[in-house]
């Protein structure tokens, strides 16, 4: 380990435990700061794989397990590690050991009954997405003993037309982001938790960060706030209970649609969303099967400028969009 990188771990720690120190919710015995950098070290020195011109990629999901803890505790980890500071970090840290990320870093929180004996602190794990898995962007096959990625493939989207959100204001974990499922949700914050239970109640895709700053668009986001639903060739965005209402700008008037409405509002190429104060550009893409003439354009590994971390804007310009769809054609 060379001195940057050393350095990069000690910073990383000292985030950390400065960060607890003047979280009133949070525990130096939740966290643990010195053990999950030293997990973070020991588990990017494991999930190091070779592909393309013998370059080393690490896993982008960060998936941080998090036991027998209040949801009030669950959230404020959340937020901590969704941060711009602690991704940013995290990324430093992996761009200066050599290593390559496929996408932008992701973070997921893990709730879990904690097992008799098991750590009562949160522990860190990196992960590819599998093609088991039902989830988004690139599934990733390794060969654990040879130490090398097998293959890599674009997930197949559920629609067979595209969109993205952009946002206007405010400050979410992944802007633009692309829609490529029949259900999206909009909210604050990843994980929504029953705050009496504990009990996941749904994950938001479009997300918005916690800002405890007065004015900020981000308060007017409710953590269940609204859903958009692909049906029948059109996409159509719902209020699923927000507190500060939800509705579509456009042509110079305003759409409301009231929390419950079963009808919900037909979405536009360049409709404005209102979630709250915040605003949300909506664009239409064409049909997948235009793209698949276009697929010859596009590199096989995304620019190093798009890989930014965790919940600073990630540009994703037009090309990226073609080679995700030109990634699932390629593959039927």
């Amino acid at each position: 380990m060379n001195s940057d990188t050393r350095r990069s771990l000690l910073e990383l720690e000292r985030f950390l435990t400065e960060a607890i120190r003047v979280n009133p919710v949070l525990t130096p015995e939740d966290v643990k700061p010195h053990l999950l950098v030293r997990q973070i070290l020991d588990e990017l020195s494991l999930k190091r794989f070779i592909w393309v011109g013998n370059q080393t990629f690490v896993p982008n999901r960060m998936v941080f397990t998090v036991p027998n803890l209040r949801p009030a505790k669950l959230e404020e980890l959340e937020v901590l590690f969704n941060s711009i500071v602690f991704t940013k970090m995290v990324y430093d840290y992996i761009t200066g050991s050599g290593f390559r990320l496929l996408e932008p870093l992701v973070v997921e929180i893990r709730p879990l009954v904690a097992a008799a004996g098991a750590p009562p602190h949160c522990s860190v794990s990196f992960e590819w997405s599998s093609p088991a898995e039902p989830a988004e962007g690139l599934a990733v096959t390794v060969d654990e003993q040879a130490g090398r990625i097998v293959e890599v493939k674009g997930v197949k989207p559920q629609i067979p037309r595209l969109a993205r959100l952009t946002a206007l204001n405010g400050e979410v974990y992944r802007s633009p982001f692309i829609i490529t499922k029949r259900t999206t949700f909009l909210g604050r914050l990843r994980t929504v938790l029953d705050l009496k239970s504990g009990e996941v109640l749904r994950r938001n895709d479009f997300v918005y960060a916690r800002h405890d700053q007065s004015g900020s668009p981000n308060k007017s986001v409710s953590r269940q706030h609204a859903s958009i639903v692909f049906d029948n060739g059109d996409f159509y965005l719902f209020d699923t209970g927000s507190a500060n209402g939800t509705a579509v700008e456009r042509a110079g008037q305003s759409i409301e649609t009231p929390p419950g409405d079963a009808t919900g509002i037909r979405l536009e190429n360049d409709d404005i969303l209102r979630l709250g104060t915040a605003l949300v550009r909506f664009e239409l893409d064409p049909p997948v099967t235009e793209l698949s003439d276009l697929a010859a354009e596009v590199e096989t590994v995304p620019d190093e400028a798009n890989l930014t971390s965790g919940n600073a804007t990630v540009r994703v310009m037009r090309s990226e969009i073609i080679f995700e769809t030109s990634k699932v054609l390629d593959s039927e």
